[in-house]
C-alpha cells in the first residue's frame, strides 16, 4: 500500500507541534499504522531547511496537510519510492486571553489549489518572516488587517510571485 499525502490532525483542544523530519522508503511503510515508522534512509537525503519549512506549514495547528514529496525537497537520492516522515507531539492548546495573539501565520504557496482555478505544481514557496511580522503587528490588539504581500511579508523561497497567500490561526476572547 503506497502512503498519499498524509494529513496530520491533533485531538481536540490540542495543537501540532513537529519535532522531526526525516526521509524515507515508501515501500518500506505501512500507511495502515501510522506509529510504525518507513526505515529512515542510511543518509537523510533531505533539504537542510526541510524542518523549517514543515514546522512552517504544521507548528501551532490543529490539522495539516504535508507536501506531496518531489525533487526539490532532497538534496540528493531522490527517487518517486522517497517519502518524508515527520514526528510530532501535540500539545494543550494556550488559554486565550481576551486580546489577539497569533499562534501561527504562514505566507507562500503550500498547496495545490488555493487561490488559483488551475492545480499548481509550485507547493513549497514559503515567507519565513512572514510569522514574525504578522505577530508584530497584531498580538495584544482587539483587531488586526494585515495585507498578503511580499511587501509587506517577504518574499517567499524560493521566490514565487503567483498566487500565494496569507494563513493565520489567532486566538481571541471578548474581554
Amino acid at each position: 500500500m503506497l502512503c498519499t499525502r498524509l494529513t496530520i490532525i491533533a485531538p481536540p483542544g490540542q495543537l501540532i507541534e513537529v519535532t522531526g523530519v526525516d526521509s524515507g522508503v515508501k515501500s518500506d511503510a505501512d500507511c495502515t499504522d501510522r506509529t510504525k515508522p518507513a526505515t529512515a534512509l542510511k543518509e537523510n537525503s533531505l533539504h537542510s531547511g526541510m524542518i523549517f519549512w514543515i514546522k512552517l506549514i504544521c507548528d501551532y495547528l490543529e490539522q495539516c496537510k504535508l507536501p506531496i514529496s518531489n525533487a526539490e525537497m532532497f538534496q540528493h537520492y531522490y527517487s518517486d519510492d522517497n517519502i518524508i516522515q515527520v514526528t510530532y507531539e501535540c500539545r494543550v492548546k494556550p488559554a486565550e486571553n481576551g486580546k489577539v495573539e497569533i499562534v501561527t501565520a504562514k505566507f507562500g504557496r503550500f498547496d495545490q489549489t488555493t487561490c488559483t482555478k488551475t492545480p499548481l505544481d509550485m507547493t513549497s514557496s514559503a515567507s519565513f518572516p512572514a510569522k514574525q511580522h504578522v505577530k508584530n503587528l497584531c498580538n495584544g490588539l482587539g483587531s488586526c488587517s494585515v495585507n498578503a504581500s511580499m511587501e509587506e511579508l517577504g518574499p517567499t523561497d524560493p521566490i514565487y510571485y503567483d498566487h500565494n497567500y496569507l494563513i493565520v490561526d489567532y486566538t481571541c476572547a471578548l474581554q
